[in-house]
């Protein structure tokens, strides 16, 4: 299942992640619930649960993913490669018999998930994420040193430089279950905060990003929502993908999307999302919160049935999706109002919304929807711009405003066919749409400047569209070979610059 055409010395061009999941006897302990009515479940249920709805993901984005599960032995039941769907029962069946028992040797398996990353020379490259609900009692290879100074005991290596060597990128996220206040009760949250300060302090000697960090859950739905940490969302009843779309379609989407950035009081929406796509990536970790992050989750949605096992692979979320695609609005609007404590905010007021809006309750969608643009904003800007970009879609929609709807849409679609490429190609495209978006303020200053002023701010907009017509044809040149979506990318950005002039 492992990569063959991936060479062992050179970064990674797909996402790499690797899960690290306890299987030691305190996972058969049951999880509360806070969902009214609802059954206590197994932490080793919840955490497969959450395992199935990752496998769907890998199966259909094209991320590598690889399975550690640890007793006190530690065991590889799915090595890091490709997840094809047509595998998938194969797997899941292999997950479902996974049976807790034994001890926790979690430094050792911390260790063999950072070989299964291990690039040559590159280090250690991908996402570990460790689920456990224990202890360390029976690592016999790895250690984590109390004292950095003080030389591991029984001749085990010290776990922090092992994990990250020079030139790695690696990001380390614990997810510990219980309260730890009394050992075999819970996770160790002390050695796992100690742990993520080591990796931090050793980030910082070698000059690389700091992406550590450890999350206590103490239900069932936190721990659910931790692992799987998504946003879901499904497309609408006449959303055609982009990528079908055919040239002389694709420049009338483009001419419409550039009156968006042309009209401001028309199009009020777009200045919302402007900052946050512009925003950068934070060069820190963002403190933990009670409430996960959230990444926009694409399902897609073809004719007939719903998706199956939205229910069993999205929890309680996939329980409204699930009635929402059937057309039981009433039934959706019920579960999403259950949800109000335990789902990020803006999860559920975002589905409030839409909900409301299928329903033709216009006033009640229109209130849901404001206050998930507040909840939003309260996000980090890292997490924050494909949500305010999914909450602008709806916006546009439920004011049939068709110009920043296309606008939004064909940057946020362009953004998700890119997750799984070269990081630097993505982050060129995203970039290319921010600065067309700053253009939306030169040319306003074109039609509101007087008379006198006028031609200066005709002269400033034409050099700021000329600098972005620059990097649009330097990234020509440079991203000729990257396939359609980033062609059909630079040709939207193209016929909205002439738009634009």
């Amino acid at each position: 299942m492992q990569n063959e055409t991936e060479d062992p010395s050179a970064p990674p061009t797909r996402e790499r992640n690797v899960l690290l999941l306890d299987l030691s006897k305190s996972m058969l302990a049951p999880l509360p619930d806070p969902q009214a009515g609802a059954t206590e479940r197994q932490k080793i249920e919840v955490a497969r649960t959450a395992v199935f709805r990752i496998l769907q993901d890998a199966a259909s984005g094209g991320t590598l993913f690889g399975l550690v599960t640890f007793t006190e032995t530690v065991r590889v039941p799915v090595p890091l490669g490709e997840i094809h769907r047509e595998n998938l029962p194969y797997i899941e069946n292999l997950i479902s018999l996974l049976t807790p028992s034994g001890r926790s040797a979690i430094w050792d398996a911390i260790g063999v998930g950072a070989d299964l990353l291990r690039m040559g020379t590159s280090g250690v490259q991908g996402n570990l994420v460790l689920v456990t609900d224990g202890w360390d009692n029976a690592s016999t290879r790895f250690d984590v040193r109390t004292d950095p100074k003080v030389k591991a005991s029984g001749g085990k290596v010290d776990l922090v430089p092992y994990v990250l060597p020079a030139h790695s990128r690696v990001t380390l996220r614990i997810i510990g279950i219980g309260s730890g206040d009394e050992r075999d009760k819970g996770v160790d949250s002390a050695r796992m905060n100690q742990l993520v300060g080591q990796l931090a302090a050793r980030a910082q000697e070698l000059g690389l990003p700091p992406a550590f960090s450890y999350q206590l859950v103490t239900t069932g739905t936190q721990l659910f929502a931790q692992m799987v940490n998504a946003f879901l969302d499904v497309g609408y009843e006449d959303d055609r993908p982009i990528e079908e779309l055919h040239p002389e379609e694709l420049a009338r989407h483009a001419a419409n999307a550039a009156r968006a950035l042309k009209e401001p009081q028309q199009h009020a929406t777009v200045s919302r999302i402007k900052n946050a796509q512009a925003a950068g990536k934070p060069t820190a970790p963002v403190p933990y919160s009670e409430l996960p992050e959230i990444e926009v989750d694409f399902l897609a949605n073809g004719p007939g049935a719903p998706p199956a096992y939205l229910k069993e692979r999205y929890g309680p979320l996939g329980e409204v999706v699930e009635a929402y695609l059937a057309g039981a609005l009433d039934r959706a609007l019920e579960l999403i109002q259950r949800t109000q404590g335990f789902l990020p905010a803006v999860t559920r007021l975002y589905w409030e919304a839409r909900i409301q809006y299928a329903r033709r309750a216009v006033v009640e969608a229109a209130r849901a929807l404001l206050q998930a643009w507040a909840e939003a904003e309260k996000l980090p800007p890292a997490t924050q711009a494909p949500i305010l970009r999914r909450l602008a879609v709806l916006q546009a929609r439920m004011q049939n405003d068709k110009e920043t709807e296309t606008l939004v849409r064909f940057i946020d679609e362009t953004e998700h066919h890119l997750t799984n490429r070269d990081p630097k190609t993505r982050d060129r495209l995203m970039d290319l749409f921010s600065k067309l978006m700053e253009l939306r303020g030169t040319y306003q200053l074109t039609r509101l400047a007087g008379a006198g002023d006028l031609q200066d701010a005709a002269i400033k907009h034409e050099a700021a569209v000329e600098e972005v017509f620059g990097l649009l044809q330097d990234a020509r040149l440079d991203l000729s070979s990257e396939g359609p979506t980033v062609e059909g990318a630079l040709d939207f950005i193209e016929i909205c610059l002439a738009e634009m002039r």
